[in-house]
């Protein structure tokens, strides 16, 4: 079987995604009906290009990056797929992200770049946001599912103070301002979220919730 450039994007999509549904592949574009993409996905996963999770707590089949992934993916990218955790709130946290994904770009037309491509470091402090939308003023996502403690939220919110304040954002990601928005699962969570944010931040910080946005939320699992 010969890949196409489609398989390719969606290979490649899964590596950065960690975990996709059926329902979200269909989202995204890849296909157009339930029946074909059930069939691409099986005759991919049948060449180990792609892989199934089973997992009790969602109704769907999982998808994630098979073992010959690597094959058909750049080093950078391949790298990427070493050591993942598969717990049930990583692989709850990466749905919802996802979902986020879906909801904002079809919203806004606009770019998405992954939590992978993001990652950089600042004198120690670890910058790592879970999504960027690129728009005019480009807009780092902090995904809450409500499990973070606050002290550990406000040290994210803080990471951000310093690489608005340090004058290097441009020369780490291209441009010069950004904002950070937090969806979380609701209006009190949203509240005490904005809360941590510091007094004089130098960055636009803003909640919504996953309904405010229209993305779908994933419920908790165990």
């Amino acid at each position: 079987m010969r890949l196409t450039d489609r398989d390719l994007k969606l290979v490649r999509d899964l590596a950065f995604s960690h975990v996709l549904s059926r329902d979200q592949i269909l989202d995204l574009g890849y296909f157009g009906s339930v029946t074909r993409v059930n069939t691409r996905l099986r005759e991919l996963a049948q060449l180990e290009f792609i892989r199934v999770l089973e997992t009790p707590f969602f109704a769907q089949r999982l998808y994630t990056a098979g073992r010959d992934a690597k094959n058909v993916l750049p080093d950078r990218i391949a790298r990427l797929l070493k050591g993942r955790e598969q717990t049930p709130r990583f692989l709850q946290h990466a749905l919802a992200t996802t979902n986020v994904r879906i909801a904002l770009t079809l919203k806004k037309g606009a770019e998405w770049k992954f939590e992978q491509e993001l990652w950089r470091k600042l004198d120690g402090i670890e910058i790592r946001p879970d999504g960027m939308l690129v728009s005019d003023t480009p807009i780092f996502l902090e995904i809450d599912m409500g499990h973070v403690a606050p002290a550990k939220f406000r040290e994210k919110l803080m990471a951000y103070d310093a690489l608005a304040s340090s004058g290097r954002c441009r020369s780490l990601y291209g441009f010069a301002q950004f904002r950070v928005l937090a969806i979380t699962t609701g209006p009190l969570r949203a509240k005490r979220l904005r809360r941590l944010a510091p007094t004089e931040s130098t960055f636009g910080f803003l909640t919504q919730t996953f309904a405010e946005i229209g993305a779908t939320p994933i419920s908790s699992w165990s």
